[in-house]
């Protein structure tokens, strides 16, 4: 960010997506499998749980 002094750098929160997967992915495998997902692979499972991640964000920012 530009500022009147010069330039200020934010840290960022860097985040190993590799982990992370392997870390949702093994909560989700100790979890009963609601009927919902029955007859879905574990990447379709994984996606619309990233989905509804996402719209969880788009709402909190929202409220901020």
């Amino acid at each position: 960010v530009q500022v009147q002094d010069g330039i200020l750098l934010r840290i960022k929160e860097v985040v190993d997506r590799e982990s992370t997967v392997s870390r949702v992915k093994s909560l989700l495998a100790k979890m009963p499998v609601s009927d919902q997902y029955t007859g879905l692979s574990e990447d379709e499972i994984m996606e619309d749980v990233i989905a509804d991640i996402k719209a969880y964000r788009r709402e909190r920012r929202a409220g901020k």
